[in-house]
């Protein structure tokens, strides 16, 4: 169990490697969401895209003005969840349910980056898994795929304890 009832609410119980490893990705996506927030669209790195989603799939024209009224909103709601995260993985932090919530935002955000990169698919999801336990030439995809499952984990862990 990750999750500890106390007074209060509940502590996130992750061992000191896998709190670092999270922060640390927290904050190297707050400096790209940082990075995609002054970029338009059409710059933005294709990984980054899915944080920022589409309002009007057939309307270009529509689609620009939503974006220009939402772009700027959603990467402040973003690089706030992510901040909020960082403070929620401080050892001995107590919570609540709402935080939780913003703790899950973050850590989506995240896994969504990352499964972009990785290329993740319903349809290529076992290929991957099973590419990955057989090794592979490519340590990085490993341990990004390793990443990946873990931040899953973490978030279906999460989300469980929200709808208990």
């Amino acid at each position: 169990m990750i999750f500890e009832e106390v007074d209060g609410g509940l502590r996130l119980t992750l061992n000191e490697y896998s709190r670092e490893v999270v922060v640390h990705l927290l904050r190297e996506l707050r400096g790209e969401i940082t990075a995609a927030k002054a970029a338009a669209h059409d710059e933005m790195p294709e990984h980054m895209k899915r944080l920022f989603p589409t309002g009007y799939h057939a309307d270009a024209k529509r689609n620009e003005e939503f974006r220009r009224l939402t772009h700027s909103d959603i990467a402040d709601s973003h690089l706030a969840a992510i901040d909020h995260a960082v403070e929620l993985l401080s050892p001995g932090r107590v919570f609540d349910a709402t935080e939780l919530e913003r703790f899950v935002r973050a850590i989506n955000a995240m896994r969504l980056v990352l499964g972009t990169l990785l290329d993740v698919s319903e349809d290529n999801e076992r290929d991957a898994r099973a590419e990955a336990e057989a090794g592979s030439d490519d340590d990085t995809a490993v341990t990004q795929r390793e990443v990946y499952d873990y931040l899953g984990w973490l978030l279906h862990t999460c989300l469980d304890r929200l709808h208990a």
